[in-house]
């Protein structure tokens, strides 16, 4: 009987929104009809749409996070 391992992988590469670790690139039709990617790609967890594999998995800057002055 043989030992079995479970190999456990963490990767910092996931979506900062959702934690999926894996993309699509997003495809759109050109005027010839073929299918051309666009330099974007969806996450396949949240389904979101980034401008880059970068911002996929980069964290937010503190600039996107504003703290309302108005509170209600």
């Amino acid at each position: 009987m043989g030992t079995r391992f479970k190999t456990i992988f963490k990767t910092v590469y996931k979506c900062r929104e959702c934690g999926a670790t894996n993309y699509q690139p997003v495809l759109d039709r050109g005027n010839n009809g073929a299918l051309i990617p666009t330099g974007e790609c969806k996450c396949t967890g949240c389904r979101n749409v980034f401008a880059s594999v970068r911002s996929w998995w980069a964290p937010r800057s503190v600039a996107e996070f504003q703290v309302s002055r108005h509170f209600g």
